[in-house]
């Protein structure tokens, strides 16, 4: 079969150094190098329009979250955040309110200030003020032995996560609190940053005339909520939220408190559209999109004059290498909801092949410094423009080099970190100066709550991108 020459310009070689590879005139020669090749080889590019994937379904994070490192609260679009608490409740307690002229019963759960604090451009976020209908739930156990008791310590978080996923509590009741989150007068910081819940009084009442070791399961659910509120524990050390059991006894009171054993978070999807694509924030939901092998193989065998796949040997396929790829998606935001009103990062990630078995591989993204200094980074949503570009060459890569095994190309989206600086070129965290991603004291909660619809993924199709580095020669 006929095969093309290839005219390297100067040109090009220098198009491809200063976009692809952040760098200097060198930073292509550098890079082949570093793979072992010749900075000879040819370098062009391939576009492959019109890819209609074959598949296109989501994957949801519905597994119990250990809530001791963040806690989320009320709801989101789309969602439902409840916290469940594990504590232990030693029999000289029980005996205190029983002998009590009356017993009353708080929940603390301290706000993350880092989260609401308008010194990170977010003034929007305040004030909040709305009255919450919490569902207040709860299992009392019948008298334990010390050493049931002691025991409770270490039960494994696994396996209590896994009780949760059918929660049958004895009883459970509402309660209402107005909550005002209000930023103080010099407007830097929370006037009062605890979230302090009074639990109903069915609820107090269960305590009355009980004795004994008990443990207490609790659960509090908001479904109505018109937010979600973000919380760590009584102080920065220790994360778990405080609840009190009161008793008081003529003008004295007794106040311990009791911090659970153990805390969760689970999230309930309230989505109503069965066949939409649609992916929440702030957890590990993602969008598994696979497209035909057939029109890439056939692009690149119209560019190269080669049979695509390659069938000889090991049928590994080595002609040439993927500097790097790039899917381009259609994306519309008016159908997404935000709370921070800032652009959010996707991350991409593909299948390729390891020691015979496809392992799951996250993509490295390569900043296009010229470009995003003029539009911004391109793997982002809520965002100016109609596309969502993402890299996939260490996927395309592999699927190029074995395809004469018949595989599709498969890659998968999520959603990442809300993003302070768009048109930043840097893209990492900054400590020392200003941050690039939404900054707050803790990873874990810098994430928003968003939803986003990608179903136009199923309808609109897409567009590859390849540069290849060619091993061919001149021939």
């Amino acid at each position: 079969m006929k095969k093309k020459k290839f005219i390297l310009l100067p040109l090009l070689s220098l198009f491809l150094s200063s976009c692809l590879f952040d760098s200097d005139d060198e930073g292509l020669s550098n890079w082949l190098s570093d793979q072992g090749m010749p900075s000879s080889y040819k370098v062009q590019t391939v576009t492959i329009n019109d890819l209609k994937p074959i598949s296109a379904e989501v994957f949801r994070d519905t597994l119990p979250e250990n809530a001791r490192y963040r806690g989320v609260f009320g709801a989101t679009p789309g969602m439902t955040h409840d916290v469940y608490f594990d504590f232990r409740i030693d029999s000289t307690f029980m005996a205190t309110l029983n002998n009590a002229d009356t017993i009353k019963s708080v929940l603390y759960m301290r706000l993350l200030d880092a989260f609401y604090n308008t010194d990170h451009f977010l003034s929007n976020l305040l004030p909040i003020e709305e009255d919450i209908k919490i569902d207040v739930s709860w299992i009392l156990s019948d008298k334990l032995s010390k050493k049931e008791y002691e025991d409770l310590e270490n039960i494994k978080d696994s396996v209590w996560f896994h009780e949760l996923e059918s929660w049958n509590p004895q009883k459970s009741a509402d309660t209402t609190l107005t909550f005002s989150l209000k930023a103080a007068s010099k407007g830097d910081s929370l006037e009062n940053p605890l979230l302090t819940i009074d639990m109903p009084g069915a609820f107090v009442k269960e305590f009355r005339n009980k004795s004994g070791y008990r443990r207490l399961q609790m659960r509090l659910s908001a479904p109505e909520a018109e937010n979600a509120y973000r919380f760590y524990g009584s102080d920065h050390i220790n994360y778990y939220p405080q609840f009190h059991l009161v008793a008081v006894k003529k003008d004295s009171m007794e106040n311990p408190s009791h911090r659970p054993v153990r805390s969760a978070l689970l999230a309930s999807y309230r989505e109503n559209c069965k066949d939409c694509l649609v992916l929440h924030g702030g957890y590990y939901d993602s969008l598994v999109v696979e497209f035909p092998s057939k029109p890439i193989l056939k692009a690149l065998s119209e560019f190269y004059g080669d049979e695509f796949p390659y069938m000889v040997g090991d049928k590994n396929d080595v002609r040439q290498a993927v500097v790097m790829a790039e899917m381009t998606f259609f994306r519309d935001d008016s159908k997404g909801e935000n709370e921070l009103d800032l652009p959010i990062v996707v991350l991409a990630s593909s299948y390729a092949d390891s020691a015979d078995t496809v392992v799951h591989r996250m993509e490295k993204y390569k900043v296009n410094r010229p470009r995003v200094q003029e539009s911004g980074h391109p793997n982002m949503i809520f965002y100016s423009g109609d596309s969502l570009s993402l890299q996939v060459t260490k996927g395309m890569r592999d699927f190029i080099n074995r395809a004469s095994d018949g595989r599709s190309f498969k890659m998968a989206l999520r959603m990442d970190q809300s993003v302070l600086l768009p048109k930043d070129s840097i893209f990492v965290d900054r400590y020392d100066s200003i941050n690039v991603f939404y900054p707050t004291d803790y990873d874990y909660a810098r994430y928003d709550m968003a939803r986003y619809d990608f179903t136009s993924i199923k309808d609109k199709p897409a567009t590859l991108k390849l540069w290849l580095a060619s091993k061919r020669g001149e021939k």
